[in-house]
């Protein structure tokens, strides 16, 4: 192989046409630059909105698959925290009529569930049940004495 077979195909002069067009690659032809009348185009490319559509679509895809899994979690979450309440309300507070949770980002303790003992019409937080609650702490009764 000669080294004259190493060089390039497409002659020296830029904006000569070679086997493969123009020299220069960078140049456009007139007839590919604008519309068919003449003027620039005002919008943006298709290439610009395809990728536009296709970042869109897979953005809903993502929300379409997450929301249902962080709906699920959240429901769980709160219907354990119900109950883990219900049980330390009832073993703590024997006054108490009732029991709510609510889900705070800054309440004491940090974020988490939040139990709340319904008595003389005034709630009072009982315990921080932390963001995924799970079965309340064994509650000694009054006969019983720690092993």
């Amino acid at each position: 192989m000669a080294p004259r077979d190493l060089e390039p195909r497409h002659p020296a002069e830029p904006g000569e046409p070679g086997p493969r067009g123009p020299r220069d690659w960078d140049e456009v032809p007139a007839e590919l630059a604008f519309a068919d009348d003449g003027s620039a185009p005002d919008g943006p490319s298709r290439w610009e909105r395809r990728s536009r559509v296709i970042r869109f679509t897979v953005i809903v895809a993502l929300v379409a698959m997450l929301a249902p899994i962080v709906l699920s979690t959240v429901s769980v979450a709160q219907s354990s925290a119900a109950r883990s309440c219900a049980v330390i309300v009832s073993a703590y507070d024997r006054d108490a009529a009732g029991s709510h949770v609510a889900l705070e980002l800054f309440g004491p303790g940090g974020a988490g569930w939040i139990c709340y003992a319904d008595a003389s019409g005034e709630p009072r937080p009982i315990a921080n049940l932390g963001l995924l609650p799970g079965a309340p702490p064994r509650v000694l009764g009054p006969d019983e004495v720690p092993a």
